[in-house]
């Protein structure tokens, strides 16, 4: 017969020296830091998509296509609304037409489900290949002295442009189109070659708006340049070449 086991109670930690690890579950104190589940992009720092191509094309002729404002709803896929409203006047050494150019419009864009309408204020500054549409309290980057050369000037976003309780504080859209390296081409002879360039820089209103278009954001500008290689393909006529990816 075996002998019986005597069992002795297990002694407990005394509360009043134990460590946090033996307090009861509602008596510990919570890391305030280690309750938030998500860490939300700064609403102040711009963002920043961009693409570029080299297209089979003149520069002037794709300069011209676009500058062409209300032609953008009609190609590119995030443009809901495209409506010039003011137009720049003819400088005295312009061409014998009297080309006038964009200088403001109302411009509709969204993606990933957010959608915003702005008055824009439009830079053509064709010496430099740039057509430039500025929504919200943004400023143009494009230098004072080219600016006045073409008669332009930035007054700043007025009433209507600053977007309070919108989706976006600012959109910035920048195309620029210059001459491909002659050197750079096997068939520099029989063909014109462009770099054509797109740069999106926009700042959300809110934190979260960045975080839910997060996973949309970097295709916006490739698929826009895509469907500008389309229209200019449409527009100017193939020509047996395909657009190349620039870095």
């Amino acid at each position: 017969m075996s002998t019986p086991r005597i069992l002795t109670p297990r002694r407990l930690p005394n509360p009043s020296t134990s460590t946090s690890t033996y307090l009861p579950f509602h008596h510990r104190r919570c890391d305030p830091q280690r309750r938030s589940f998500i860490t939300l992009p700064d609403a102040t720092k711009p963002q920043q998509v961009t693409a570029a191509r080299r297209l089979p094309y003149n520069h002037a002729r794709l300069y011209d296509l676009i500058a062409d404002v209300d032609s953008y709803v009609r190609f590119l896929p995030y443009c809901k609304v495209s409506r010039v409203t003011a137009w720049t006047s003819p400088l005295p050494d312009d061409s014998p037409s009297g080309r006038r150019w964009p200088a403001r419009a109302d411009l509709t864009a969204g993606w990933g489900g957010l959608e915003e309408t702005y008055t824009s204020r439009v830079f053509c500054v064709p010496s430099l290949g740039v057509v430039e549409a500025i929504s919200g309290d943004a400023s143009t980057e494009i230098p004072l002295s080219d600016l006045r050369k073409h008669g332009l000037s930035d007054p700043g976003p007025g009433d209507g442009e600053r977007g309070e309780g919108g989706v976006f504080t600012s959109l910035v859209t920048r195309w620029t189109v210059s001459p491909a390296e002659a050197a750079t081409r096997a068939d520099r002879f029989q063909h014109d070659w462009s770099d054509v360039r797109l740069s999106i820089r926009y700042r959300f209103a809110n934190p979260l708006y960045t975080a839910v278009s997060s996973a949309v954001a970097d295709k916006v500008a490739p698929v826009m340049i895509e469907a500008f290689v389309e229209q200019a393909r449409r527009i100017l006529g193939e020509t047996g070449k395909d657009a190349e990816t620039l870095r």
